[in-house]
């Protein structure tokens, strides 16, 4: 069913709740993030799904950062970034060293876990060979936990992260009021979707720009931990629910991603590139 005829048809049923996610987006993108959310306490959301308790993400980590992204041949997505060292240097690991040199990679949490899982290297100092481009890296290190999409992340120097493989500009990340980083994908309204993109709820034929009632809303993808997060904090309920305001643009959730064990569980995919969003 179409998003705007679905809203037509239950306009009473959903007035109130409207008013209630209204208020509710407009207190977390305006007036800051409620518990759960935002600094310290996102990070104790994201907790419970991963049962431990995660260390804090300096913000600077995100100032000036850009990411590529790039498929293993089965469709999985792997997201690199390259961010400034003396932000870096902020983070606290778990094994080996923070910041990446010209021929090593830091890991976030749980890619160095998987990647461990997979036998791709047991411990820091190990090498990988053919590595998306790259002839050979070693592995400096792995980031604490965060409880965010820096888990999920592969950190390059300036040098690796020119000669990787990989599209740049896709992925982005914003921040909220209380500097809580968001992960985005920017993909068009007739864009195919990548192979692993298989939504659990909803149907990307309500992927488009929707009329209700004379406003502009944006579709809305989400990944199956970003969702279940932003329903604890009551800011949806269900495929079809529109937000307000959110970072500077009005949207409606019309799908949630199954469960991918990678970065796109975290990720917010909506037709914007980063200028054009808030």
């Amino acid at each position: 069913m179409k998003i705007s005829l679905w809203f037509r048809e239950n306009r009473g049923a959903l007035a109130f709740a409207a008013v209630m996610m209204i208020l509710g987006s407009f207190g977390y993108f305006a007036l800051g993030a409620p518990d759960g959310m935002a600094g310290g306490t996102a990070n104790s959301t994201m907790s419970k799904i991963t049962g431990m308790t995660p260390a804090p993400v300096d913000p600077s980590v995100f100032d000036g950062i850009t990411y590529k992204i790039a498929f293993t041949p089965d469709g999985t997505p792997k997201v690199f970034a390259h961010a400034k060292s003396n932000a870096l240097a902020n983070l606290s690991v778990a094994e080996g060293v923070r910041i990446p040199d010209g021929n090593s990679m830091i890991l976030g949490y749980t890619e160095g876990e998987m990647m461990k899982e997979e036998k791709l290297f047991t411990k820091p100092g190990d090498s990988l060979t053919n590595f998306f481009g790259i002839d050979r890296i070693e592995i400096g290190g792995i980031y604490n936990r965060t409880g965010t999409f820096v888990d999920d992340l592969h950190f390059m120097s300036t040098h690796d992260y020119g000669n990787l493989m990989g599209e740049e500009g896709r992925v982005y990340s914003k921040l909220t009021p209380d500097k809580v980083p968001k992960l985005f994908y920017s993909l068009g309204v007739n864009e195919t979707v990548p192979t692993k993109f298989v939504l659990g709820e909803g149907n990307m034929s309500g992927y488009s720009v929707h009329d209700l009632g004379g406003v502009e809303y944006y579709p809305l993808v989400l990944g199956s931990n970003e969702a279940t997060m932003m329903r604890e904090e009551k800011l949806f309920d269900n495929v079809g629910d529109e937000i307000r305001g959110f970072f500077g643009k009005n949207v409606v959730v019309v799908g949630v991603l199954e469960t991918t064990n990678s970065s796109f569980d975290m990720m917010h995919v909506v037709p914007l590139n980063e200028t054009q969003l808030g």
